[in-house]
């Protein structure tokens, strides 16, 4: 049977700024594993979190390479983050990332 990319789904998944980080992830590890499955893909402590089998060496460096991207990629917009909110951490750019109930913390030169 052939397998039928219908990314739909991620966007019960991940925030509305990650959902092309997730598709562009996804299709990187199939490319690289024919028989890659996800068995859970979420965000978890400001990025990206994926489970996947098999996981390989190949598959980890690339969920690796995406939670680094969407750690500094606005979780709504997809624009580059410049601070993440604490408590539920996640990244925001400033245009975002402007309720005044969460507390904010600025990347430090592109790191926290």
């Amino acid at each position: 049977m052939e397998k039928v990319n219908n990314y739909e789904w991620l966007e019960f998944a991940l925030p509305p700024g990650w959902i092309e980080l997730g598709r562009q992830m996804i299709e990187e590890c199939e490319a690289t594993e024919p028989n890659f499955e996800i068995i859970d893909l979420k965000e978890k402590w400001g990025m990206i979190r994926m489970y996947a089998h098999p996981c390989t060496n190949k598959i980890s460096e690339i969920e690796h390479k995406y939670e680094k991207i969407s750690k500094y990629t606005c979780c709504k917009c997809g624009r580059p983050a410049v601070k993440y909110s604490t408590g539920w951490i996640l990244p925001w750019c400033d245009e975002c990332g402007t309720d005044d109930k969460k507390y904010y913390k600025r990347f430090e030169n592109g790191q926290d």
